[in-house]
């Protein structure tokens, strides 16, 4: 090495250690400008939670000094203070509430304090950063174990949250969602460094009954933002992230939804939980049944379809204090004149089953839902109240029929008039598809009798999506109610009165046969579904029952207002070649027991068979 270098080589080592020990002087030194108490992180959002950002400003030295928030790129968005004296004796206390100098919120993201030391000229960024975050956590349920069905025994069940740190704090709210208004059953957590929640599946200290349930999770972050999902309850159908339904089952069975033919094997799938269970298939209004048996868990029912008449039967399950029941529909082999048709599409469409595991039952009313369908709720309300009491009166009467569901007609080409002359629709028939409605009205002007009983019947439509076997699909795009039915019928509300009223003759011919017996008073009914008979040239009012709006006064002045005219509530009405029967009184089937309630279902049997009523004792 030459002399030239070798002395540039130890002024460039001296220059370096004297560089060092400068550095190390100036970091022991205090800064400049001290920012104190900056939270690193606050949430300008208006919902009142760590709305602002309070912090000190302190300077070695007393000088003037202005202050800015500046934001990632180095650029001013709010001027704090402008020309203040600050010393070490006398801290500026500032604080900053997320908005620019224009009154703007600021975006999110991380901001610094700036500030410019008036007298030297010159600027001090503070390294510190705070974090604007006004954006709420979007949680969401990611999973349910051991699973979203689970048994009646409370055992604990796993909520996985899904969609945010496992460091938020988080909570759970537990509502059941199926009995009436949801209400809120349990509350779960909180929890921080995990992201499961644990519900106990208890109630009041009990089992929580069977139903359904909805998991409303709710997170806090570090800025205090809250998110829940779902948002709101009850949830906007479709609108929940995740899987936040809970179904607690005891009993559940998926039975035909088509008739099955006397001596053909069954089978019915049950949901027992894994339990053993015990069946009985009992005939509906019977008290002795035709069938029964045990099964090991998870095996389903195998039977054989009683013999003889047609009727509707009543499969019902046990096991341990729980019990359910399901409708079989069964056809005899021997063909008759009268063809009875159970609304399977509203039993399928009124079931309440959260068949998406968000929390909702799935029903018609609310959008979509899937056939065959599952029913762990016992027999539909509509088969106690219309349909079972019309098919015991047929039993007692000894009436033979043909038994189908309005699904099954639906899925075929049916009914038409060269096949059979009477349809009976026992039950209220809420949903139907266009072209079933269709094929009813041409089967009546053909020459076809049918009676209808149950009220806001065939006002709804229905699509039918099906497999390539028919044996099961979706129902969807349910239709509101129109105001009328495929006969031109147009209708009323639902009425419903404080006491019950008499129904009289307001229409039509007292001595037409569908009143053969009628003392000219029915009572006791206070529930009625007023409409008018279908009119125009193909329709003709043969005779009505209805409540009388005119009563006489006693006095010879006219009245200002004449009362309006009385509306059927009971109609027989020539339609075509064909007639159409309708008893707009939900009530009717509870009633079958008073003479004169049977003695009219007698006549408007008679009169589908094309038979002429005479008066009858009714059965017992």
């Amino acid at each position: 090495m030459t002399p030239l270098a070798r002395a540039v080589f130890v002024l460039l080592v001296g220059a370096t250690f004297a560089a060092f020990f400068a550095a190390q002087r100036i970091k022991g030194e205090p800064a400049v400008a001290q920012v104190v108490s900056l939270a690193r992180v606050f949430s300008p959002n208006g919902d009142g939670r760590r709305e602002v950002n309070r912090f000190e400003v302190r300077l070695r030295e007393r000088t003037e000094i202005s202050v800015d928030v500046v934001d990632s790129a180095g650029d001013s968005v709010r001027r704090l203070r402008e020309d203040a004296s600050v010393g070490p004796d006398r801290p500026l206390v500032l604080e900053w509430d997320g908005r620019t100098d224009s009154g703007r919120r600021v975006p999110d993201g991380r901001y610094r304090v700036r500030v410019t030391l008036r007298r030297e000229g010159r600027s001090v960024i503070v390294p510190r950063t705070t974090l604007v975050d006004t954006q709420a956590p979007r949680p969401r349920v990611k999973r349910i174990t051991p699973s979203s069905i689970v048994g009646p025994e409370a055992v604990p069940v796993q909520i996985e949250v899904g969609s945010i740190s496992r460091r938020l704090t988080k909570r759970g709210r537990v509502y059941r969602t199926d009995d009436g208004e949801p209400r809120l059953v349990a509350e779960l957590g909180p929890v921080e460094d995990s992201r499961t929640l644990v519900w106990d599946g208890r109630v009041d200290g009990a089992p929580a009954p069977p139903g359904t349930y909805l998991v409303k999770v709710v997170a806090r972050d570090r800025a205090w933002n809250v998110g829940s999902e779902p948002r709101r309850i009850p949830p906007v159908r479709g609108s929940s992230r995740g899987e936040p339904g809970i179904t607690i089952r005891a009993l559940a069975a998926e039975p035909p939804v088509r008739p099955v033919t006397s001596g053909q094997k069954v089978t019915i799938n049950v949901d027992a939980r894994g339990r053993p269970y015990r069946w009985r298939l009992r005939r509906v209004g019977a008290s002795k049944p035709v069938a029964s048996g045990r099964r090991a868990a998870r095996e389903p029912v195998e039977l054989t379809a009683p013999g003889g008449d047609s009727g509707l039967y009543a499969l019902e399950l046990f096991a341990g204090r729980h019990r359910t029941a399901v409708p079989v529909l069964v056809q005899s082999r021997e063909r008759a004149v009268l063809l009875v048709v159970l609304p399977v599409l509203t039993w399928t469409g009124t079931a309440q089953v959260d068949q998406d595991a968000d929390g909702i039952a799935n029903t018609l009313e609310a959008g979509a839902v899937n056939w065959p369908r599952v029913f762990d709720d016992g027999l539909p309300r509509d088969l106690y109240d219309t349909a079972a009491p019309l098919l015991r009166f047929l039993d007692e009467a000894k009436i033979r029929y043909d038994l189908t569901s309005d699904l099954d007609l639906a899925l075929s080409r049916g009914p038409r008039p060269t096949d059979r002359k009477a349809v009976l629709l026992a039950g209220s028939e809420r949903w139907i598809t266009r072209a079933y409605g269709r094929r009813l009205r041409r089967y009546v002007l053909e020459g076809g009798h049918v009676a209808s009983f149950g009220a806001e019947s065939m006002r709804r439509g229905v699509t039918i999506l099906r497999n390539r076997d028919d044996t099961a699909g979706r129902l969807v795009r349910p239709t509101q109610p129109s105001i009328q039915d495929p006969f031109g019928t147009r209708f009323d509300d639902v009425r419903r009165t404080s006491t019950p009223v008499t129904l009289s003759l307001i229409a039509g011919d007292a001595g037409y046969g569908l009143l053969e017996g009628f003392d000219g008073a029915l009572t006791g009914f206070s529930v009625l579904e007023e409409a008018d008979a279908p009119e125009g040239a193909r329709g003709e009012l043969l005779a009505a029952l209805g409540v009388e709006t005119f009563t006489e006064d006693e006095s010879s002045e006219v009245p200002d207002e004449l009362p309006e005219a009385p509306r059927p509530v009971l109609a027989a009405t020539k339609l075509g070649d064909g007639l159409v029967i309708r008893v707009g009184l939900p009530e009717w089937g509870q009633r079958l027991g008073d003479r004169q309630v049977g003695q009219i279902t007698r006549n408007i049997v008679d009169l589908l068979r094309g038979a002429e009523p005479k008066i009858r004792t009714p059965a017992p």
